[in-house]
């Protein structure tokens, strides 16, 4: 990927920079009468839409479109040290909040749970204190 788009890429894949918070969670894409599932419009529950106003990362509709173009694993490993990790440094190192709105250790090997781990390997995180709907990683 040139390094002007992989820069244009993490500017437009972080929302509401100024937020003192970020979300991370799962994604939960919307269901339509039929049953389907329609991945480009996010769900109630999508950590997008818990984001209100914090913080959040997400290459929508560009993150299969990334991975695709350039050949990266389908597992999300390598869109996620390219991307999710760079968007973490970034909140910790502007001393922001950081908050789940789903449980990261509630499932499987999933960005989700690497968030997870990455922020208690890299940054000293070693809690999640339940508030309300949220689980906030305490150091």
């Amino acid at each position: 990927m040139p390094l002007a788009e992989y820069k244009k890429y993490r500017v437009d894949s972080v929302h509401n920079i100024d937020s003192d918070t970020m979300t991370l969670g799962k994604y939960e894409p919307t269901i339509r009468a039929d049953g389907t599932k329609d991945f480009s419009i996010p769900g109630p529950g999508a950590y997008t839409v818990k984001a209100g106003d914090t913080t959040y990362f997400s290459l929508g509709t560009e993150w299969d479109k990334i991975t695709d173009t350039y050949g990266l694993d389908v597992a999300g490993q390598n869109m996620f040290d390219y991307f999710n990790k760079p968007a973490l440094d970034d909140a910790i190192n502007a001393g922001k909040e950081i908050r789940f709105s789903h449980n990261p250790e509630a499932y499987g090997e999933c960005a989700l749970k690497w968030e997870w781990d990455y922020l208690q390997e890299k940054h000293g995180y070693f809690a999640l204190e339940k508030k309300g709907d949220f689980w906030y990683a305490t150091k």
